[in-house]
């Protein structure tokens, strides 16, 4: 699908085209293998978006891939559910889907496989096959008869689709003919189901490969494994989506090493085996022991160092990603193979600075560590379970190198391996209302709309307890009685779409108008945490991401869900008014 120009110029024809024909005419076949309500579909193409609306109108969450921005741009007029997420995207690979994080429990391409070059068609079913749950399935309609090359439309077969789809662990759960609904001569329509017999992708089990089976000297390749899934956990929005690998910023990757590895070798527990000569690891230097008064949970996005703290830092960060280059990621490798599954991209390194801020730019400083997609997507998609089975091998490496001379190793580096989260700590916020206050300005519950008195709740949108992040745009003013009601409940995305425009007005209050600084920091761990932000987002697009990382958490979590009662406005109440404008990050 590389030309659009048809679709574009022909926009309101078509559309009224394919409104004329009902879900339930076109699709007849997969009535009875759609996933249940709650699930969340990718339509691949979808045109005037009728199809879109039909399974949002049913209770699915669906993302709507459109490349033509004037059919797009119909389709959302025509269709305006806040159960749809619209993309500019197209296959072969479908860049701006896969920075989402997610993954789907049904895939549809109606009427799209014929505009796909038959060269790109094994990639782009790759790509497809990656983006499926392990339960999902993919449906894709196939245009039998003379291709129409004025639409840039190919000719398809059911035999080469299956052919391509073998290839990636797909098999064929049913194919059923159809006439063509428009009536036109010639057309006739083969729609072709597939599911995958397990994650599709083999890298679970080349995870527990290299997690309980793989030869280690040292803790050094759990821990680059562990890094990578914290980072595919918790900052996902710093990778870079190339077509068949992630990047991450090398920085980030030595910053998470550092504050892994700080509390076991403070603590004295041995990473490698006590008989090799030179048992300490050849990352603590002076400067690695001169950060020893700093926290781990310091060593974050956003953190600024000054003088002597932040040369030290530079020149551990940079002695770290050394190490990763040289040993873990060398050696962790395909099995039967000599070919390394991690690739670094490394730089030049450059002069300690007297003023260090972690931010985007520092962290690909250092270069990029390159992860290959199924094991980037396998930890995205399975942490909870990949990341506890690390700690448990870590652990027990510890033990086999202390042997008797710590007895109580392994209770301590289960402390000690725990992940330093955040503190939940609101004070950014509440200074905030404080601030608005002494200026005279009232603040709204963003929730309800009720002016706020003095006493108020600070409220984490996204649960704290299930997902820990203060980061700015998660902390939200509320009333007692609602962040109450609301507890660690999920807000539906019916409630993130009703309070959309208190919070952003709140925002641009308390964090957006104070400096450039608070303004760049807001955006910079906004980035860190939700998908597809770049370097000049706009508050709507932090919305519209975490109405995407909402989606992920309800999937992942299994979160209740919550959505206040809407009561009649009052006087004490705020009407919602659009924001005065888009915020730009600026370097």
């Amino acid at each position: 699908m590389t030309e659009f120009t048809h679709y574009d110029q022909h926009a309101k024809e078509l559309v009224t085209q394919y409104e004329s024909l009902s879900f339930e005419e076109v699709h007849a076949g997969l009535l009875d293998l759609l996933p249940a309500p709650g699930s969340t579909i990718l339509d691949v193409g979808a045109g005037s978006g009728r199809d879109a609306a039909w399974l949002a109108s049913h209770g699915y969450d669906v993302v709507a891939v459109e490349p033509s921005d004037t059919m797009r741009s119909q389709a959302r007029e025509l269709h305006g559910s806040q159960h749809i997420h619209w993309l500019s995207d197209s296959l072969p690979d479908l860049a701006q889907v896969r920075r989402l994080g997610l993954t789907f429990d049904l895939i549809l391409l109606s009427a799209v496989w014929m505009h796909v070059q038959p060269a790109a068609r094994a990639r782009a079913l790759r790509k497809l096959a990656t983006l499926l749950a392990p339960s999902g399935r993919i449906a894709i309609s196939l245009r039998l008869g003379k291709p129409d090359t004025a639409r840039a439309m190919y000719e398809v077969t059911l035999h080469e689709l299956s052919g391509h789809a073998q290839q990636f662990g797909l098999r064929l759960l049913r194919a059923s003919d159809s006439a063509d609904r428009l009536g036109r001569p010639g057309i006739a329509w083969t729609t072709a189901v597939f599911g995958l017999p397990d994650d599709g992708i083999g890298a679970l089990p080349l995870l527990r490969h290299l997690v309980l089976v793989d030869e280690k000297s040292s803790t050094y390749k759990i821990a680059l494994l562990r890094i990578v899934a914290r980072i595919a956990d918790t900052a996902g929005g710093c990778a870079r989506h190339e077509a068949d690998h992630v990047a991450l910023p090398m920085g980030l990757a030595a910053l998470f090493w550092m504050r892994m590895y700080k509390p076991l070798i403070e603590n004295g527990l041995p990473q490698m085996p006590l008989s090799r000569a030179g048992t300490k690891p050849g990352f603590v230097t002076d400067s690695f022991n001169a950060l020893r008064l700093i926290h781990p949970v310091e060593l974050r996005v956003g953190a600024v160092f000054e003088g002597d703290t932040a040369r030290h830092l530079h020149r551990s960060l940079w002695e770290i990603a050394r190490t990763i280059r040289q040993m873990p990621a060398k050696y962790l490798c395909w099995p039967a193979s000599s070919e390394s599954i991690f690739d670094i991209h490394a730089l030049r390194q450059t002069a300690a600075p007297s003023r260090l801020v972690i931010d985007e730019p520092f962290l690909w400083s250092f270069g990029e560590l390159r992860v290959p997609l199924q094991i980037w997507q396998a930890l995205t998609r399975y942490n909870v379970w990949v990341e506890p089975v690390l700690v448990t091998e870590w652990v027990r490496l510890i033990e086999s190198y202390a042997a008797k001379r710590l007895p109580d190793s392994g209770q301590g580096a289960h402390a000690l391996l725990a992940w330093a989260d955040p503190e939940r700590d609101t004070r950014i916020a509440r200074a905030a209302v404080a601030r608005l206050r002494e200026a005279g300005k009232s603040v709204y519950c963003v929730w309800s709309g009720q002016r706020l008195r003095d006493d108020y709740d600070v409220d984490h949108c996204f649960p704290f307890a299930a997902w820990p992040c203060g980061d700015a745009w998660n902390l939200l003013p509320a009333s007692k009685k609602i962040n109450n009601e609301k507890s660690n409940r999920l807000v539906t995305q019916a409630a993130l779409e009703y309070a959309s425009d208190r919070i952003t007005s709140w925002w641009a209050d308390a964090f957006l108008s104070v400096d450039s600084d608070a303004s760049r920091r807001f955006f910079l761990e906004a980035g860190q945490t939700l998908p597809l932000l770049t370097d000049r987002a706009q508050v709507s697009d932090v919305i519209d991401a975490m109405k995407v990382h909402r989606i992920r958490l309800a999937k992942d979590q299994g979160l209740r869900p919550w959505e206040p009662r809407r009561a009649a406005p009052t006087a004490d109440m705020s009407v919602p008014r659009p924001h005065h404008g888009g915020v730009l990050l600026t370097e």
